[in-house]
């Protein structure tokens, strides 16, 4: 089992449906309340990912990842076209240290309840750290997201935040891939993926 850092062929059709799943047990009292238990303590995101009337090059492309994947085995990037990026995302407060350290996340909010999603798979290129709202010098691990300071940092208890854009590690959720013909040198297919939440 292993990941791969290479991002699923990105021509998602319309028709593409997904998005973050709880697990909680619901018990009905006598008294007529639900007693709710969470059994997850973080959402896992599942997709439906149609490929429609794709050209054989791209067909290519899927079946390789496919089977490079062993079906099921490995895992990969998505980009979830729902929800791909932060903006202005609080990461963290400065400790003064040019080595410290901070994991990319992204903070959901509704009235005074909130949830944070560590974001392990940003895209190259498009991450950006700000040290009270003033860019800062940074090296980020695309593999983790892990951001490091590269300079002196202003200030302790100052406000670190990231603007970014982040794929998703999924695995394939099906060992099989049925591809249909439905037209001339096109293929359709939908395929389901499942985070993988150890990746």
């Amino acid at each position: 089992m292993a990941f791969i850092e290479e991002r699923l062929l990105n021509r998602i059709a319309y028709g593409f449906t997904g998005g973050p799943s709880f697990l909680t047990t619901k018990v009905a009292l006598f008294s007529g309340r639900v007693a709710r238990n969470a059994e997850r303590s973080k959402p896992l995101y599942v997709f439906n990912a149609p490929y429609g009337a794709i050209q054989q090059e791209h067909f290519n492309l899927v079946v390789a990842s496919f089977n490079a994947c062993l079906g099921g085995l490995h895992s990969f990037r998505f980009r979830d076209k729902a929800d791909d990026s932060g903006t202005s995302e609080v990461i963290g407060t400065s400790t003064g240290d040019a080595d410290q350290e901070l994991q990319l996340i992204k903070t959901y909010t509704f009235g005074g309840q909130s949830t944070v999603r560590t974001i392990k798979k940003p895209v190259v290129g498009t991450v950006s750290i700000f040290e009270n709202g003033s860019p800062l010098s940074s090296t980020v691990d695309a593999t983790t997201g892990i951001v490091t300071f590269t300079g002196n940092l202003t200030s302790p208890l100052s406000v670190i935040t990231a603007t970014y854009k982040f794929d998703v590690p999924v695995m394939f959720m099906d060992d099989d891939l049925q591809f249909s013909i439905v037209e001339l040198n096109a293929m359709s297919a939908e395929i389901n993926l499942k985070e993988d939440l150890s990746a």
